[in-house]
């Protein structure tokens, strides 16, 4: 009896060591599949950002691509309309802005002579800025002439062209024409836009209430364009020196 009692507690002792055996197998291979479950999910998710980020560089790839393709169409037209300024330029029949504006600055000192200063010496004497100086002429004469209120309002460069300078004057001098004819206050604004010339005539009435000015009739031209209220000399503006 006692034999059958400890062969049965042997038994019971094995079973007990199989039993704690197996679940430990059984703990290993779970968490041994859990750490290969984890570790399939890691790879997942930085595959995941891989792909992202490759994403992200093609679209910044794309991007850049397309800003350098509308750069060189900005620049190929930029190309064009110069070769197509100097084009026009060659078929001009030659004349030299230089000579235009010094006849026209001796245009200017004659109307100083006759309206302005009769008798005394040139309008040059000692100006830095003869475009400047022979705006002022203009509205010094529209003053002595017809009594009109004429102010000029005008911040120009020393660079202005020849050419520039000859366009300038002579829109200024049609602006005023016009606007001294119905206006009791004019002011002419002569302005820098880039490397354009902006002319326009600001008039007003009696009351003060604004006066239109009927537009300079101009023709389609690479040198000057209409604007609000005069018009716009187009490259009149030069490198300094």
């Amino acid at each position: 009896m006692i034999v059958l009692v400890i062969v049965l507690a042997v038994v019971a002792v094995v079973a007990i060591a199989f039993i704690l055996f197996g679940r430990s197998r059984f703990a290993k291979s779970l968490a041994a599949t859990t750490a290969e479950r984890d570790a399939a999910t890691a790879r997942a998710v930085e595959a995941e950002a891989a792909r992202d980020s490759a994403s992200a560089a093609a679209d910044e790839a794309r991007t850049a691509a397309e800003a350098a393709a509308t750069t060189a169409a900005a620049a190929e037209t930029a190309r064009a309309e110069a070769e197509a300024r100097a084009a026009e330029a060659a078929g001009r029949n030659g004349v030299d802005p230089q000579v235009l504006w010094v006849l026209e600055q001796a245009r200017s000192e004659r109307t100083w002579r006759q309206s302005v200063a009769v008798g005394e010496g040139s309008y040059l004497d000692g100006v830095d800025d003869p475009l400047l100086a022979a705006l002022q002429v203009e509205l010094d004469a529209a003053r002595e002439d017809v009594g009109a209120i004429v102010e000029l309002e005008a911040e120009l460069p020393a660079a202005v062209t020849p050419a520039g300078s000859v366009l300038v004057l002579r829109a200024a001098q049609e602006l005023l024409a016009r606007a001294m004819k119905i206006a009791e206050e004019t002011t002419l604004r002569v302005t820098v836009d880039g490397d354009d010339v902006v002319v326009t005539v600001v008039a007003t009435d009696e009351a003060g209430e604004p006066v239109a000015i009927e537009p300079l009739t101009i023709p389609e031209s690479a040198d000057i364009a209409p604007a609000e209220g005069g018009v716009r000399i187009l490259r009149a503006v030069g490198s300094p020196g």
